[in-house]
């Protein structure tokens, strides 16, 4: 699959925002090669897959050398590792930003689900890969997963708390995300997006979420559209 100069527009400037933050955080500097390296990688992880990659494809994509290369990345499987983290940290400044706008337990529901699949979508075919890469106990990825799962079902308990009352046990909102994971997952099967899964998913996810957490659906959210 080839990535449209527009999206790789768009995902060199989430790359940069991300590796700015990280930068402030730690106290160095972003490095522009490093960020060329990972956004280039994108494509050849989302075409080849992460066993069919080498390093020197990752060379000949992001067009750098060898040694510019090992200055920042250890191998192949670190350049996937520092994909994930950034988008998944670009996901949790969006998941805060919805929640902290939101005026209802319905708008964060809302906001929140939409914001993890348009995360999903803009990461393509890619997030299939590293999202099954992640589940594994032993991957480099999981504990990004599981940090990433823990701050958000964390918020979710807190301000959903904060509007119904409601004490939740956190849990409670890992599992729905578990269930978003799982449906990210669908929409990308076979191989290719499918808009009308993606409008499906959100659909159901929304109307589930509103009757576990508030005991209520939207009409239609969960009922199968007319024909």
């Amino acid at each position: 699959m080839q990535i449209a100069s527009s999206d790789i527009d768009a995902i060199r400037q989430v790359v940069n925002q991300v590796l700015e933050m990280h930068a402030r955080e730690e106290g160095g500097q972003r490095s522009q090669a490093r960020a060329e390296i990972l956004i280039h990688s994108m494509q050849v992880f989302a075409q080849r897959g992460l066993q069919r990659t080498t390093v020197q494809h990752l060379l000949d994509a992001s067009d750098v050398s060898r040694r510019t290369f090992y200055k920042y990345f250890r191998n192949k499987m670190d350049v996937l590792e520092s994909i994930y983290r950034i988008f998944v940290d670009n996901m949790l400044l969006h998941f805060h930003k919805e929640v902290k706008q939101a005026s209802s337990a319905h708008d964060i529901i809302r906001n929140t689900t939409k914001v993890y699949f348009d995360y999903h979508v803009s990461m393509g075919p890619v997030i299939k890969l590293m999202m099954e890469e992640a589940r594994s106990s032993n991957s480099a990825l999981a504990p990004h997963r599981i940090r990433a799962q823990t701050l958000a079902s964390e918020v979710l308990a807190d301000q959903i708390n904060r509007y119904t009352g409601n004490n939740y046990e956190p849990l409670v909102f890992l599992t729905m995300l578990w269930m978003l994971e799982n449906y990210s997952l669908y929409i990308f099967e076979d191989g290719g997006f499918s808009p009308e899964r993606l409008d499906q998913c959100l659909r159901v996810a929304v109307g589930v979420a509103e009757s576990l957490v508030l005991g209520e659906v939207t009409p239609g959210m969960l009922e199968r559209p007319a024909p």
